[in-house]
Formats: C-alpha cells, sequence, structure tokens
C-alpha cells in the first residue's frame, strides 16, 4: 500500500487520467480566462492613452494655429525673401506677394529664369507673353517691407509693396501648395519706370563724378594813379631827376646877346 501521497496531485491527476475531455476543456477555460483579462486590461489603458492622445493633438492644433497666424500677420522685406528657401516661400501672403516683386522687378535674370521665378508662387500658365511684355527694362528698387491691406480674408489677402515705380498691390490666394498670387498677375506701369531710371538703382550702384577745377587767380583791379605834377618850389627826388628828361628851355624875345670873348672872332670886323 503506498503512503505519503498528497492528496490534491492525486484528485486532480485521477480527475484528468479519467476524462480527456476534462483537460481540454480547462485548458480552454484558462485560455478564456487569460483572454478576457487582456481586454480588460487594453480596454482601461487605451482610454487614458486615448485621452492623452486628444490633448495632445489639441495642444499641438492650437500651437499650429497660432504659428500659422503669426506667420500670416508678418511682414517682410526683401532681403529677407532674397535668402528665403524655395519651400518657405508661400508660407504667408507677405513672403508670397514680396518674393513675387523681388522676382519682377529683378532685370538681371535671363527671360527663362524670369518665368521660372516667377511661376514658383503662381500658376506657370499665368506668366504669358503680356506679363512678359509688361517686364521692367530699367532697374527699379523696392523701397520697404510688405503692408497687407485691412479687412481682408483668410482665403484671399491683398499686399501692397512701395517701389521706386509706384505701389504695386499683389493679390494671394491661400492654395494646397501654400499662398499664391492671383491672377491677373500685377505688374508696373511702364512710363513711371522709364521716369524713375535716371534717379534709381536696383542693382548698380549710382557713380558721382565730382570735376576737380583749378581756381583761376583774380587780380584785383589797382586804383588809377594819375601823377601828380611836382611842385617848382619842391626838388624832384634824385630817382625823378636822373629818369626825367631836361626841360627845353623857353626863348626870350629880344635882340641875341653876344658872348663876351677872350680872343677876337677871325675875320675883319665891319
Amino acid at each position: 500500500m503506498r503512503t505519503g501521497a498528497n492528496p490534491i496531485t492525486t484528485a486532480i491527476r485521477s480527475w484528468v487520467l479519467r476524462s480527456p475531455g476534462r483537460l481540454a476543456s480547462g485548458i480552454a477555460i484558462m485560455v478564456a480566462v487569460l483572454y478576457l483579462a487582456r481586454l480588460m486590461v487594453t480596454a482601461v489603458t487605451g482610454a487614458e492613452n486615448s485621452g492623452s492622445d486628444v490633448r495632445a493633438h489639441d495642444t499641438d492644433t492650437s500651437n499650429t494655429s497660432v504659428t500659422s497666424a503669426t506667420a500670416a500677420a508678418e511682414e517682410v522685406t526683401e532681403t529677407a525673401v532674397a535668402t528665403m528657401s524655395a519651400r518657405s516661400i508661400g508660407r504667408s501672403p507677405a513672403t508670397a506677394a514680396m518674393y513675387y516683386a523681388h522676382a519682377f522687378v529683378d532685370t538681371t535674370t535671363s527671360p527663362t529664369q524670369w518665368a521660372v521665378a516667377l511661376s514658383r508662387v503662381t500658376r506657370p500658365e499665368h506668366v504669358n507673353d503680356t506679363l512678359a511684355a509688361a517686364r521692367p527694362t530699367a532697374p527699379v528698387s523696392i523701397l520697404g517691407p510688405t503692408r497687407m491691406l485691412p479687412g481682408t480674408g483668410t482665403t484671399g489677402t491683398t499686399v501692397e509693396i512701395d517701389t521706386s515705380a509706384g505701389t504695386m498691390t499683389v493679390a494671394v490666394t491661400d492654395t494646397d501648395d501654400g499662398w499664391q498670387v492671383a491672377s491677373p498677375l500685377p505688374t508696373l506701369d511702364l512710363d513711371d519706370v522709364a521716369a524713375a531710371a535716371p534717379t534709381t538703382g536696383r542693382t548698380t550702384a549710382p557713380t558721382t563724378t565730382t570735376a576737380t577745377t583749378t581756381p583761376s587767380p583774380v587780380t584785383a583791379p589797382s586804383p588809377r594813379h594819375v601823377p601828380e605834377s611836382p611842385s617848382s618850389s619842391e626838388p624832384a627826388p634824385p630817382a625823378q631827376q636822373a629818369t626825367s628828361p631836361a626841360p627845353i628851355p623857353v626863348p626870350v624875345p629880344g635882340p641875341i646877346p653876344i658872348p663876351e670873348l677872350d680872343t677876337p672872332l677871325p675875320g675883319p670886323i665891319a
């Protein structure tokens, strides 16, 4: 007779060995319990994570809205746009409008390069022969930063840019590719460009030539010297005596006196 057997393991062994179906059902019950426990843990943890994700998404959305609003209200200069990457051109109405003005007044690029530059902020078909004919041929300078007009909508904005040839009014719209210049594309008055050409320049600095002249000496007019006749009672200075001619004696009327001589005159005396 066997002794010292564990009553618990003995009961389990006898229960399993007597019915293999009970073993399969026990395993299935254990798997089901584990699966239900996993679902409960996932449900509780997922709810907490979803709340965190919603709060994080709301925070990101608000930050993005604030950043977009700040970028849209920021005025830009020509210097900032000239060094800006192509991806950042359409981030705001001001950058798109200033880039268009910067490329439009550029007279140093070839016609193809000029058209490609404008196509970055507008549809390529808008850059046609009519627009090319309105391209400035004289240098034009941009005088200040952008100036967005108040009262414009969220999908369309009007921006003004002061140039030496007048004010350029640029209408931009918000598209899937960023802010772009709407058609018809703005131009400048060529008459104003020609009038401003002699006084303004964009790519070349004005050259100032200073003429160096030597002033001619000015000779003061000498006062007229009227020589005064010397008085008869005052003797003339030695210099004047040496340089002045001897006075001519005035003949005295009457008989000519015969000079007295020590020797007689030759010839008979009449």
